[in-house]
C-alpha cells in the first residue's frame, strides 16, 4: 500500500484521507490488539478508529508522511493503556488469621542470620537520607506501611500508573546510592 501524499492530507483532501485510512488503520488496529486482546477485546476496533480521528488533528505537525505510522502506533498504545487503567482492579480476598503467611520465614541455617535487623535498618537508613523526599515517602508507603498502589496514588496525589514507575526508579536510585556508599554488597547478601 502506497502512503498518501502528506500535502494533500494537510489540505484535507478526501481521497488522500481515504488512502491514509487504508494505510494507517492496520497499524492502529495491530497496536490496539496487542494491548487489549487478552484484557478487553471489544475495545480494539474503537481504539483503532479513535486513533485515526486523533491523527486528523495531528497531521499539520508532521513533516514526513512516514511519521504518521509512528504517531498512529503511539496514539493507539496510549488510548489502549487509558482503557486498561479504567478497568476495575481485581479484588483480592482478605487474608484470614488462620491462613499461612504469604512469605517464607528466614532460614535459621543461613550464614547471614547473625546479621541483626538493626544493622540492615542502619544500612538502609544511611542510603535513604540521600533520596528525595518523594522517594522516601513512596518506599515507606510500599514497604513499611504495606499500602497498595491505589492507596499510594491517592495518598501521594499521583496517577496510579505512575506509582510502579516511580517505585522502580526509587529502588534503582537506592541501589546506586548503596553501591556508591559501599554498603551494596552487605545489603545484597542480607536480602538474598
Amino acid at each position: 500500500m502506497q502512503p498518501p501524499d502528506l500535502a494533500l492530507l494537510q489540505q484535507g483532501d478526501r481521497a488522500a484521507w481515504s488512502q491514509a485510512f487504508q494505510w494507517l488503520y492496520p497499524t492502529a488496529f495491530a497496536v490496539a490488539t496487542n494491548k487489549l486482546l487478552p484484557i478487553h477485546p471489544a475495545e480494539i476496533e474503537d481504539v483503532a478508529l479513535a486513533t485515526l480521528e486523533a491523527l486528523v488533528d495531528k497531521v499539520a505537525t508532521v513533516k514526513e508522511v512516514g511519521e504518521l505510522k509512528k504517531l498512529a502506533a503511539a496514539i493507539a498504545h496510549n488510548k489502549s493503556v487509558d482503557i486498561i487503567r479504567k478497568l476495575p482492579l481485581p479484588v483480592t480476598p482478605p487474608q484470614r488469621d488462620d491462613d499461612e503467611p504469604s512469605f517464607d520465614p528466614p532460614d535459621p541455617t543461613s550464614p547471614f542470620e547473625a546479621l541483626h535487623h538493626n544493622e540492615l535498618a542502619n544500612l538502609l537508613g544511611q542510603c535513604m537520607t540521600e533520596l528525595k523526599e518523594q522517594c522516601r515517602k513512596l518506599l515507606k508507603a510500599t514497604f513499611l506501611d504495606g499500602l497498595k498502589q491505589k492507596e499510594i496514588a491517592d495518598a501521594m496525589g499521583m496517577p496510579m500508573g505512575s506509582v510502579g514507575v516511580n517505585l522502580s526508579r526509587c529502588l534503582k536510585k537506592l541501589a546506586e546510592i548503596a553501591k556508591r556508599s559501599g554498603v551494596h554488597e552487605e545489603m545484597r547478601l542480607f536480602l538474598g
